[in-house]
């Protein structure tokens, strides 16, 4: 056996199930139902048979297929079975039918993706997995080649350029916008500015931030604003809400946040935030868990959302959710939205106004896999300067015999004055009622110009030069 196939499966060898057996030549990709789950139910012949089984959770993921295939050309047949919750079966579906995929990876050269379409779209069959057993039976009469291809082949790896974290805070990144997508835009940033790189579980790095505080305002989850840019669409999102809307369990799938949340041991949490907001509108017990201590604290498998709770203040319903581990390139706009759906539900049915969403993430992550798209994303799509509206209100200037600054809210109205004979006198009365940084930059230029014109006898208005 030569180099390569001896320390095959390259990549995500630790999430897969693996004959070493070099005659076996069948892969067999499950979707989101349990890989093991679907090789319990093989016979032994079957079994026999069977190189290597595993999931596709994601588009992505198939760029790990492609390579680990063609670094052991001993495979020759595919078989696609299982729940298809994320649409990565049918990506993958629509990619052997010579559908041109834009997250195929750059390394991968043109020749050799078309080298296996043009096997595997005529060696793989998507089944139920009840249909598995009879048609691997049925493969042995197939006259299949020993190998798909000549020789094993290993591309260079898809990696984002090593860069260092930039100093930061450490834990507790805010971040603030009005819609999901512009919001992911500042957490990838921020990860991939400030994240701490380490090992992940799943045997390959991550860049983590610890508690980013991600604050919805003002996106409605039944018509979202979804750029193109975005990996999914609505017809995703709509595929997704069930996971947390309702309280079924896929075939094939352990749990999901909705049966949690739904059916937690017979408990309805969601329906229990209702009534007991109902009850008492100011009740701080409106709380939902999904972590099961019994099953969840030595389960590999454990929920990500652990907690979520909802809070009236003024008719409006604030709700915020705790996530132990947040996948933000791959799952936290998803989750983001099932959640803005969940608030809106209880909203609805108790008659209050939707205010912000909190999400806290404690390991906010995003996989090595995802770096150069991530970078990518925000090369193209964010924009240059952040500057959101400051919930602490905004501050006009003039200048007389000293500097003025009245404190007006969102709508206009008055709040305080503060007045100094220079910059620096106003900056410390001011500072603790901002929170947006270019808000504070822009107020350092303005106070700066103002001193200048009281010193020098000249006009100031505010934002003009």
């Amino acid at each position: 056996m030569n180099d390569e196939l001896q320390i095959w499966p390259k990549y995500y060898s630790n999430q897969l199930i693996v004959n070493k057996n070099i005659n076996s030549s069948i892969a067999i990709v499950t979707g989101w139902t349990k890989k093991e789950d679907v090789f319990k139910e093989l016979s032994e012949k079957s079994k026999e048979k069977i190189s290597v089984i595993g999931q596709l959770y994601s588009k992505e993921g198939i760029n790990f297929i492609i390579r680990n295939l063609f670094l052991n050309p001993n495979i020759n047949f595919l078989i696609i079975t299982g729940k298809d919750l994320s649409q990565s079966l049918k990506e993958f579906k629509s990619f052997l039918n010579k559908e041109k995929k834009s997250f195929i990876h750059e390394e991968i050269p043109e020749d050799k993706i078309k080298e296996f379409i043009e096997y595997f779209s005529k060696h793989s069959l998507f089944l139920e997995p009840q249909e598995i057993d009879l048609a691997i039976k049925n493969l042995n009469q197939l006259d299949l080649p020993k190998k798909w291809t000549n020789e094993p082949l290993n591309f260079e790896d898809h990696l984002a350029k090593s860069v260092n974290a930039f100093p930061s805070e450490k834990v507790g990144f805010r971040i603030e916008g009005k819609r999901v997508p512009e919001v992911w835009l500042k957490v990838l940033d921020r990860i991939l500015k400030f994240g701490f790189e380490k090992m992940s579980a799943y045997g390959e790095k991550q860049r983590e931030l610890i508690d980013i505080i991600t604050v919805i305002n003002n996106d409605d989850p039944d018509n979202p604003s979804l750029p193109s840019y975005l990996y999914f669409n609505k017809n995703d999102l709509i595929n997704y809400y069930p996971q947390m809307m309702t309280d079924c369990v896929f075939e094939g799938v352990e749990y999901t946040y909705g049966s949690r949340l739904r059916n937690h041991n017979g408990i309805n949490q969601i329906k229990g935030i209702i009534e007991e907001l109902k009850r008492e509108n100011y009740s701080r017990r409106a709380i939902a868990f999904t972590w099961n201590v019994e099953k969840d604290c030595k389960n590999v498998k454990s929920p990500c959302l652990d907690l979520v709770q909802a809070l009236v203040q003024d008719n409006i319903l604030y709700v915020t959710a705790y996530f132990r581990s947040n996948d933000m390139y791959r799952a936290w706009p998803q989750n983001t939205y099932g959640l803005l759906k969940i608030q809106k539900e209880i909203a609805e049915i108790l008659n209050l106004k939707i205010g912000k969403l909190v999400i806290v993430s404690c390991s906010a992550h995003i996989y090595e896999r995802d770096f150069l798209e991530a970078q990518r994303m925000i090369e193209r799509h964010k924009p240059k300067l952040e500057c959101e509206i400051d919930p602490r209100g905004n501050f006009v200037i003039e200048i007389d015999d000293e500097i003025y600054v009245k404190h007006i809210d969102a709508n206009g109205n008055f709040l305080q004055e503060f007045k100094g004979k220079n910059a620096q006198e106003i900056r410390d009365q001011i500072s603790t009622f901002i929170t947006d940084a270019a808000h504070a930059i822009y107020l350092g230029t303005e106070l700066h110009k103002a001193e200048l014109a009281l010193k020098n006898g000249l006009k100031y208005i505010q934002d003009q030069d």
